[in-house]
């Protein structure tokens, strides 16, 4: 079987531990950094590599980087650099470019400009560590489409003493309910006879539109149940 290979570009800390990880792997590892001394700091962990601005047009190219099954971009706080990169990554064809993000506005802008997967490492750090807290009660970092969200949404009143089913939430407000909160509890994939009650939380997955079409312009009071369908108004879709 033929070894990955990868780059990572620029020895920040969050690039400098990818590194140290995959230089404890079979995969062949280029890194490319401006800093000559954190590259001499580095030589241990790397077959090869190269001091050099991946952001300067030609640079990639000559490398030949296109050969890489894959690429992490690990610049810090250089958003414009970041997307020079990622940009010449794909051009080239790189297949998979995973590049770090500072927030979920400059995640948004990798994404468009071509990055297959953006990793923002406080954020994801922070849910890991709030899951052992929690003991697994709280939902892990999972990347969604750029226009879905999940959201918590408070059950309005007319939804108490439902089901799932009854309710039709799927078909009537086309999201889906992938956990419910109740007092200290998370029920994950709630099946469609799941009762709800007062002072639950459900856990929604959609499009921003129907998600926020949920929610008055208040924004903490959900929808009454269709007249047009009451008491089981679906053929069962949840």
């Amino acid at each position: 079987m033929k070894k990955q290979s990868y780059i990572v570009i620029g020895l920040s800390v969050f690039g400098q531990h990818i590194v140290r990880a995959l230089s404890h792997t079979s995969v062949e590892l280029l890194v490319i950094d401006r800093d000559a001394r954190k590259l001499e700091e580095f030589a241990n962990f790397a077959l090869n590599s190269i001091c050099a601005d991946a952001a300067e047009p030609d640079v990639l190219n000559q490398l030949g980087v296109s050969g890489f099954d894959g690429a992490v971009v690990a610049i810090e706080h250089n958003l414009e650099s970041s997307v020079l990169i990622t940009m010449q990554l794909k051009e080239l064809g790189v297949p998979n470019v995973i590049v770090k993000a500072a927030s979920e506005i400059e995640g948004r802008v990798l994404r468009r400009v071509g990055a297959d997967k953006v990793i923002q490492p406080d954020r994801e750090m922070g849910i890991r560590i709030a899951n052992q807290i929690a003991g697994g009660k709280y939902f892990e970092a999972i990347e969604l489409p750029q226009d879905y969200d999940i959201i918590d949404f408070a059950v309005p009143s007319d939804w108490f003493d439902h089901t799932i089913r009854e309710l039709g939430i799927r078909a009537n407000f086309e999201v889906t309910v992938i956990g419910i909160r109740r007092d200290d509890a998370l029920f994950v994939n709630p099946s469609p006879d799941f009762m709800l009650e007062s002072g639950d939380i459900a856990v929604l997955l959609g499009s921003r539109d129907q998600l926020n079409g949920l929610l008055d312009p208040a924004g903490d009071i959900g929808p009454s149940i269709p007249a047009t369908a009451p008491s089981g108004f679906s053929s069962g879709a949840v």
